[in-house]
């Protein structure tokens, strides 16, 4: 199977940056051609919904405290995808991945193995004041204040690394976040257009 011609883009921001909205354009514009919607966190809670056990019983503590999984358990949620529902078969939309940088390499390992091109990284860019009031604003169960510091001080220690390398592979798009978000994402599609060129489809 030739799977050479399929993306995997991957966007990345602060907690409350407006990463999910995002996706979701992304995905709009390349379902026509097959995709699958990787949400790191969509799929962390269905598997500590579904199972219990003592993974998941310290999982659900590191989650109520707002705290980052290890690389290898935020991995093993879409490997999973990929090896049981063959989401490599298709473009692939990621969101809240990669949050640290082992996890990067390995998703460069993954993808190079079926023969895709290489991830590109589309980093929302928005204040850590903007994310605050963002997320307190959309009143969700694990987002109290100090959950939402412990997420957005990872940012700073996992996830930037993470952007610089990118950047360093040359595979880094930013966008300035705290536009609209039809703004944000015209800038997207504008900056992945002059990236991969006619591998991005157009609207």
């Amino acid at each position: 199977m030739d799977l050479s011609n399929k993306l995997t883009i991957i966007i990345i921001g602060r907690s409350g940056s407006g990463k999910g909205t995002q996706a979701n354009f992304v995905l709009r514009r390349l379902r026509k051609f097959g995709v699958k919607h990787l949400e790191t966190g969509r799929l962390l809670r269905q598997i500590l919904s579904k199972r219990n056990n003592p993974t998941t019983e310290i999982a659900r503590e590191v989650m109520k405290k707002g705290g980052i999984f290890p690389y290898w358990f935020a991995s093993f949620t879409w490997v999973k995808e990929m090896i049981e529902q063959g989401a490599v078969a298709y473009h692939m939309v990621f969101d809240g991945a990669a949050r640290k940088v082992e996890e990067a390499k390995l998703l460069d390992d993954v993808v190079e193995w079926h023969g895709r091109h290489l991830p590109i990284a589309v980093y929302v860019d928005v204040s850590r004041k903007e994310c605050v009031r963002r997320l307190l604003q959309r009143q969700r169960a694990d987002d109290n204040p100090a959950a939402i510091n412990h997420r957005l001080d990872y940012f700073e220690t996992d996830v930037v690394p993470v952007i610089k390398y990118y950047k360093k592979n040359k595979r880094l798009i930013r966008v300035a976040g705290e536009q609209e978000p039809e703004k944000v994402w015209q800038e997207i599609d504008r900056k992945l257009r002059i990236k991969i060129g006619d591998k991005w489809p157009k609207s």
